[in-house]
């Protein structure tokens, strides 16, 4: 059965209860949802897509609850806040409604943990989407009462009325937020992260930015290259050398985060020829420049070593 796809254009709020059944969904306009549309349908509709949401997320004492994921379409209320501190963003798939700037909403029905979202900064300020009007770059920080921070990028986009709050897309954890910038049209957002092989202790001092622009009303991250198993293999083989009989056993490659286009690859040598140590760990930046890849300096260097000759996991302190 091929189902035809309705432009965001073609579907106006008034029409997505019709449209909805058309692709074999159930509307639920309290919640603005089409429970068991496809996700194709939903993003040619303009709606945020989870394939799994609970069954019982609107129940307001839900008690026992099935293990049966629902695949539902969310859209927003097009509520139009008077300005980017009284409007409604989509975190998650999830509305959020600011008041003078914050929130506090049930992290999920039923939970006694309380999700507190806030603005960080809206002081950044253009055209986000060519109608003219200056819109507002947001950056929304979330925690549930834990030690967690989940920063996420959103736009208020003016209108003629005043501002609708856009998606939201997560930046990342305990991270640094550093000046955010509108350059022609894409948004760039500078902040502070940590090595993926880092624990939160560690403060967050590697630079990074990410880049995004608005379409159909919709934030999206720009499109950027793509890491795989195989080329990361390749790659750490030829800078560091692949295992022989004479030099180690086994050879595992990893490739590690790869948000907003940032790729470590990580490298670890078992059975190594040597009386101390056991295996040995490196970790580098991976990147794509002109149409290939390379490795960067190495980052990470670890060995275990052999029973009775020191630490028995990865270290960077010398085996005995």
């Amino acid at each position: 059965m091929v189902v035809c796809a309705i432009t965001p254009t073609l579907t106006p709020a008034q029409q997505l209860p019709e449209s909805c059944a058309q692709n074999n969904g159930t509307w639920l306009e309290k919640y603005k949802e089409c429970e068991y549309a496809s996700r194709q349908w939903c993003g040619t509709a303009g709606g945020h897509f989870d394939e799994c949401g609970s069954a019982c997320r609107h129940a307001l004492n839900p008690g026992p609850c099935t293990m049966q994921c629902v695949p539902l379409c969310k859209f927003a209320t097009d509520m139009i806040g008077k300005d980017a501190a009284n409007c409604e963003y989509v975190i998650d798939g999830n509305s959020v409604v600011l008041k003078q700037g914050q929130t506090e909403k049930q992290a999920a029905p039923g939970s006694a943990t309380i999700a507190t979202t806030r603005i960080f900064d809206a002081t950044t300020t253009g055209d986000l989407n060519g109608d003219g009007r200056d819109d507002v770059l947001v950056l929304l920080v979330q925690n549930f009462g834990g030690s967690g921070s989940f920063y996420y990028v959103a736009a208020a986009l003016r209108t003629k009325d005043g501002y609708r709050g856009t998606n939201a897309i997560l930046i990342g954890e305990r991270i640094a937020p550093r000046a955010m910038e509108i350059r022609d049209g894409t948004i760039v957002v500078n902040y502070g992260e940590r090595y993926p092989w880092e624990s939160f202790a560690v403060p967050p001092s590697v630079s990074r930015s990410r880049y995004f622009v608005v379409e159909t009303d919709e934030l999206k991250e720009k499109p950027f290259a793509m890491l795989d198993q195989e080329v990361a293999r390749k790659l750490v083989v030829s800078k560091w050398g692949d295992c022989k009989p004479e030099t180690c056993s086994k050879l595992t490659v990893n490739v590690l985060d790869g948000r907003g286009g940032v790729w470590y690859v990580e490298a670890m040598y078992e059975g190594v020829a040597d009386d101390a140590i056991r295996a040995q760990r490196k970790a580098a930046e991976a990147y794509y420049k002109n149409e290939a890849w390379e490795v960067g300096r190495v980052l990470l260097t670890q060995q275990a070593c052999r029973t009775g000759r020191g630490h028995e996991t990865f270290s960077s302190d010398a085996c005995r």
